[in-house]
């Protein structure tokens, strides 16, 4: 990941793309999911923080820059670890400005092959995920792992993922 000339370290995530999963719920024809922050959670977050998700659908991207809405730019913190402000690439930078000289190499570096591989891997994954959710089962089943003292049932998704094992 790039480090910016004012010493700013940036990542991109693809993370919150899902694997393609049969214990889950079809999406729409085309579609594969992700996740996205909860109302009740918004971002920022810092890595490991708790928060809240809710899965979403869309349209497989058919092209390096429709990809950008599904893939977050993340700033690196000191002393390792990252934090996501809440941007996507196709939006980055969203609450803030870079200089010319960052915003220059920002875009130089965008443009390299191991970042166009990058885009070209998430527009792969969102397609498999969409031909492997045909055989979805249309709703999850869940492991209960535990209950709390206030009778919440606390459990685990077992995904199931035939491309799991493959080479």
């Amino acid at each position: 990941m790039p480090t910016l000339p004012s010493g700013l370290k940036l990542a991109l995530y693809k993370g919150h793309i899902m694997e393609p999963d049969r214990n889950w719920v079809k999406a729409p024809e085309g579609h594969f999911w992700y996740w996205v922050p909860a109302e009740e959670t918004p971002p920022p977050y810092v890595y490991k923080d708790d928060y809240e998700l809710m899965p979403e659908s869309a349209p497989v991207p058919e092209s390096r820059e429709a990809a950008g809405s599904y893939i977050r730019v993340l700033f690196e913190l000191p002393g390792g670890g990252y934090f996501w402000r809440g941007e996507m690439l196709s939006e980055f930078p969203k609450y803030g400005i870079l200089s010319d000289e960052d915003q220059h190499f920002w875009l130089e570096w965008l443009k390299t092959e191991p970042v166009e591989q990058f885009f070209d891997s998430v527009i792969a994954q969102c397609a498999t995920q969409v031909e492997i959710n045909k055989e979805a089962i249309g709703y999850v089943t869940i492991l209960a792992t535990s209950e709390g003292e206030d009778g919440t049932i606390y459990g685990n998704h077992i995904t199931d993922n035939p491309l799991r094992n493959r080479q």
